[in-house]
């Protein structure tokens, strides 16, 4: 077999999004891939025509297999990491407004994944929630 990583957007929405991202990794770690982009989602105005630039985090559910470690990037240049996840659990950042992106040149609104600690068959969910922004 090979590694199977499904993307599945649940609800694109002219504020909010939420996207749910399952992975089985029978080969190896997951190299960095798109989980989430906002080019290719619904506008955030009243014709749908404007579209978000980037997003920010506001809520994050997830459950990954011992010894594995998801990592989220903001996409750029250089991207930058927002956040590592391991184990299970819940991490809700609405109270500030969520984690925005910091990514600095060639930013461009994308959410990447990528794995480490992959040994034998592996596999994690998460559910993130996101809010769309222009800055």
């Amino acid at each position: 077999m090979a590694n199977s990583v499904v993307t599945q957007v649940v609800l694109d929405g002219p504020r909010n999004v939420v996207v749910k991202v399952t992975g089985i990794l029978d080969t190896s770690d997951q190299a960095a891939i798109t989980v989430a982009d906002p080019a290719t989602m619904t506008g955030i105005d009243n014709t749908g025509a404007l579209k978000a630039l980037k997003l920010r985090l506001k809520e994050i559910e997830y459950i990954v297999e011992d010894l594995l470690t998801v990592n989220l990037y903001w996409d750029a240049t250089a991207p930058v990491l927002l956040a590592s996840y391991n184990g299970r659990g819940e991490n809700c950042y609405d109270d500030f407004g969520g984690l925005p992106n910091n990514a600095g040149a060639g930013v461009n609104g994308k959410v990447l994944l990528s794995t480490e600690g992959w040994v034998g068959t592996k596999s994690f969910t998460l559910i993130m929630r996101f809010i769309k922004t222009q800055t």
